[in-house]
C-alpha cells in the first residue's frame, strides 16, 4: 500500500474496498492502522476504507518538532486531496477522535460524518497527569513493558479474563516492524494534552456519533457525554463491560454501533 505526501510529510496509509462512500479510520495515541484492520476488512465491501498511520507512527514520518491535534488533522486534510477524496466519514478513536474534532472544525466540507470512540473535547489537570506519567514510563521502559503497565488504564476487567488477549497485545508491541520511540510517543501525547475544541464544537453540522466504554477510566461515559453535549447533531452509545478500546475488547459491538450510525444516515 501506498505512502502519501500530504502537508509536508510522508504518511502512510492502507485502503480496503474501491465502491462506496469513503470511511477513514484514525488511531489512538501510539496506534496505527493496524488498530482497525478488522474493522477495515468488514467495512470494504461496502464503503471505501482508508486506514491512517498519524505522523509519528506506523510506516509515517516521524516529526522533528512539536505539534497540535490541529496539524495533524491537517495530514489528514492533505491525504485526502492525495488521494482523490472530496469527504468521508471519519472514525477517531482517542487521539484519533481529538484529530477529527479538529478535521471537522478546520476542514468541514471533508467530514461527512464523524464518530469519537473514547474521546473528549479538552484536557483537564488529571487526563495531562494521567499522560505525563505515560510519557515518563515510555522513556524508562521498552514497549513490551510500557504496553504490559499501561493496559490497566485502556482495557475493562474482563478484557483480563483471557490471559492470551493480554500477552497477545504485549507480543504485538515487542514485534511491531515499525515502532514507536520514545520521543515520537511524547509529541503525540503532548499534542493530544493541548488538546481543547470545547469552545468550538458548536460549529460542527456534520451527524456524529459518541462512542464510550461503560467502564472507560481514561474518558468515562460523563466525559463522553460532556462531549455529545457540545456538538450540534450527536448521538451517544456506552457499550457494557468494555474500556478505553472498545475497537479491541469487543470488536462485534463496536462494528454493529458502527454499522447501525452509517446506515442511519443513507
Amino acid at each position: 500500500m501506498p505512502t502519501i505526501s500530504a502537508n509536508g510529510r510522508n504518511l502512510y496509509y492502507e485502503e480496503v474496498g474501491s465502491d462506496g462512500e469513503p470511511l477513514v479510520f484514525l488511531s489512538g495515541l501510539g496506534g496505527d492502522h493496524r488498530a482497525f484492520s478488522i474493522a477495515q476488512r468488514h467495512f470494504g465491501k461496502s464503503y471505501r476504507t482508508l486506514g491512517v498511520d498519524a505522523r509519528d507512527a506506523g510506516r509515517s514520518d516521524r516529526a522533528d518538532a512539536p505539534y497540535t491535534t490541529a496539524d495533524m488533522a491537517d495530514d489528514v486534510a492533505g491525504l485526502l486531496d492525495a488521494v482523490g477524496v472530496d469527504s468521508a466519514h471519519i472514525v477517531g478513536q482517542s487521539l484519533g477522535g481529538l484529530v477529527a474534532q479538529e478535521l471537522a472544525i478546520r476542514h468541514p466540507r471533508r467530514v461527512k460524518s464523524l464518530v469519537l470512540a473514547s474521546s473528549h473535547a479538552g484536557s483537564n489537570d488529571w487526563r495531562k497527569a494521567v499522560i505525563e506519567s505515560w510519557i515518563q514510563l515510555r522513556e524508562a521502559v521498552d514497549a513490551g513493558r510500557f504496553t504490559r503497565a499501561t493496559l490497566p488504564w485502556l482495557v475493562a476487567p474482563p478484557f483480563y479474563a483471557h490471559k492470551e488477549q493480554i500477552d497477545g497485545l504485549v507480543r504485538f508491541a515487542e514485534g511491531n516492524a515499525w515502532p514507536q520511540d520514545p520521543a515520537a510517543f511524547t509529541r503525540q501525547a503532548r499534542a493530544a494534552m493541548s488538546h481543547d475544541a470545547r469552545d468550538r464544537l458548536g460549529g460542527v453540522d456534520a451527524p456524529c456519533l459518541v462512542l464510550v466504554g461503560a467502564l472507560d477510566l481514561v474518558n468515562p461515559p460523563r466525559v463522553a457525554e460532556d462531549l455529545a453535549n457540545r456538538l450540534p447533531n450527536a448521538r451517544m452509545i456506552v457499550l457494557p463491560n468494555v474500556g478505553h478500546m472498545p475497537h479491541i475488547e469487543n470488536k462485534l459491538d463496536f462494528r454493529e454501533a458502527l454499522e447501525r450510525f452509517l446506515l442511519s444516515l443513507s
